[in-house]
C-alpha cells in the first residue's frame, strides 16, 4: 500500500483546537446534531443487510506506527485519564442545583451521561435537574431560563452549540451562573471565561479513529462515502477532521462527503443510494453518528450495494454494537465512554461554580469491530458502568479529587 505516514495523531487526544475556525452562528438546525445515523453502501446487487466487504482486510506493514495506533485504540484502556489537580472547597457547594440541559434525550448517550453527572453531583451534595432541550433552540433556551430563575448553581448543556440559545447563556452568566458546554468545539465568539467552561467531548478524536482504522483496513486504497452532518459546527469540523486525517496518511484513498441534515431525515436514505452509486469504487461507507444508522442502511440496499462495502460509524451505542456482534453491515464504530464523561462534566462543574481553572480533559475513546466486541457485556447494564473502556475505579478516584477520601 502507499501511504504517507507522517507524524501520527493521537487519535484519543481532544478535539483540535483549528476546527474552532469553522464554528458560525449556530442556527436551528444545529439542534439535530445528533439525531442522525449511520450506513453504508456495496458494489453488488445482493440486498441482504448482513453482507460483507468482497475483499478481506490488507495486511499492514511491519512496524506500521499507523497500525499500531489502531491496535492500541482496539483495546480497552490500562486506566482511565482522570485530572491530577485536587481541587479543594465543594463542601461548600452542598445544597445547590446543577442543570443538565442534552440536545434531546432521544439518545441513549445523554442519558447515560446525565446519569454518571447525577450519580458524581450528588456524592458533593449537588442535586442535579434535567431539562429536555427537545431539540428545538426554544425549548433550549426555555430550559436555562429555568434554571435561572430558580437560581441555579450552574447550568451543563450537552451537543448544545453556544449560539442556539446564546440570549439564555448570556443572561444566566451575566447573573453569576457558570455555563458549560461540552461535547461541542470551543466557539470562538464565545471564549472561554470565569463563568463559561468547555469540554469537547470526542467527536474528533472518534472520527479520526474510525480513519486509522480505514487507511490500515484497505491497505491504504480505500474509497470512502462519508454521511456528515451539515447541522451544527462542531458536526461539519468532526468531518473535516475525519478529512484531514485520511489525506494526510494515505495518498490512494478517497473520501467524498454525503451532506446530510435532521432537518431533512426522510432523504438520508435516498442521498446515500445516490451517493453511492455517483461514486465508482466505493469500499466504505461511514456515518458520523450511530444514530444516522437506520436511514443510512435503507439506502445502502436501495444502492445494491450491501455486500461490497464495509459500513463504519462514531458515537457508539448499544445497538450499534450488537450489530457489529451479528455481523449486519458495520465493521467498525467508534465509542466515547459516556459514563467516565459524565463525571468529567462533573469535575468541570463543580471547578467552574468554585472559580477553579479546568485542566485539559482526554477523552476515552475505543474503536470496536466484529472480532472485539465478542465477550463485551452488551447491555444496558454494561454500556451504564463503562466497563467496554476500560477500569470502572474512576469514581472512587474523582471522588479522591474532591476530598471525600
Amino acid at each position: 500500500m502507499r501511504t504517507s505516514l507522517g507524524p501520527i495523531r493521537e487519535p484519543a487526544l481532544p478535539a483540535r483546537q483549528s476546527s474552532a475556525r469553522h464554528l458560525l452562528a449556530a442556527t436551528a438546525l444545529a439542534m439535530a446534531a445528533l439525531l442522525a445515523a449511520a450506513g453504508c453502501s456495496t458494489d453488488s446487487d445482493d440486498e441482504s443487510e448482513g453482507g460483507a466487504a468482497s475483499a478481506p482486510p490488507a495486511a499492514s506493514p511491519s512496524g506500521d506506527p499507523l497500525a499500531a495506533t489502531v491496535e492500541k485504540l482496539l483495546e480497552p484502556a490500562s486506566s482511565l485519564p482522570v485530572p491530577t489537580e485536587k481541587l479543594d472547597g465543594v463542601a461548600a457547594l452542598k445544597g445547590k442545583t446543577v442543570y443538565y440541559v442534552p440536545i434531546t434525550q432521544q439518545s441513549s448517550q445523554f442519558k447515560i451521561i446525565g446519569s454518571a453527572l447525577t450519580e458524581a453531583l450528588n456524592s458533593v451534595g449537588v442535586s442535579v435537574q434535567v431539562c429536555n432541550g427537545g431539540a428545538n433552540p426554544t425549548t433550549i433556551s426555555a430550559c436555562v431560563n429555568q434554571a435561572i430563575g430558580a437560581n441555579a448553581g450552574a447550568v451543563v448543556t450537552d451537543a448544545i452549540p453556544y449560539g442556539m440559545a446564546a440570549n439564555a447563556l448570556d443572561t444566566a452568566q451575566a447573573k453569576n451562573i457558570p455555563v458549560l458546554i461540552t461535547n461541542q468545539i470551543i466557539d470562538p465568539a464565545h471564549p472561554a471565561s470565569k463563568t463559561l467552561g468547555y469540554v469537547e467531548g470526542g467527536g474528533t478524536a472518534q472520527l479520526t479513529a474510525v480513519a486509522d482504522w480505514i487507511i490500515v483496513d484497505s491497505g491504504g486504497e480505500a474509497n470512502i462515502v462519508i454521511n456528515g452532518s451539515t447541522d451544527s459546527p462542531s458536526s461539519r469540523a468532526y468531518v473535516e477532521s475525519f478529512q484531514e486525517e485520511i489525506s494526510t496518511h494515505c495518498e490512494d484513498c478517497k473520501v467524498t462527503v454525503n451532506e446530510i441534515s435532521s432537518a431533512n431525515f426522510p432523504l438520508i436514505s435516498p442521498s446515500t443510494s445516490s451517493a453511492i452509486l455517483r461514486t465508482p469504487g466505493v469500499n466504505y461507507v461511514i456515518s458520523e453518528f450511530d444514530q444516522y444508522l437506520q436511514p443510512t442502511l435503507a439506502g445502502v440496499q436501495q444502492s445494491g450495494k450491501i455486500t461490497s462495502v464495509k459500513g463504519g460509524s462514531g458515537s457508539a451505542q448499544l445497538a450499534g454494537l450488537q450489530m457489529l456482534a451479528a455481523k449486519n453491515f458495520l465493521y467498525v464504530d467508534a465509542g466515547q465512554a459516556s459514563t467516565f464523561q459524565g463525571w468529567v462534566d462533573a469535575d468541570a462543574v463543580l471547578r467552574l461554580m468554585l472559580g477553579t481553572p479546568l485542566p485539559e480533559y482526554e477523552p476515552v475513546v475505543r474503536l470496536f469491530t466484529r472480532e472485539n466486541v465478542t465477550g463485551l457485556n452488551l447491555t444496558p447494564e454494561g454500556e451504564a458502568t463503562g466497563e467496554w473502556y476500560g477500569p470502572t475505579t474512576f469514581p472512587a478516584q474523582f471522588k479522591a479529587l474532591w476530598g471525600l477520601s
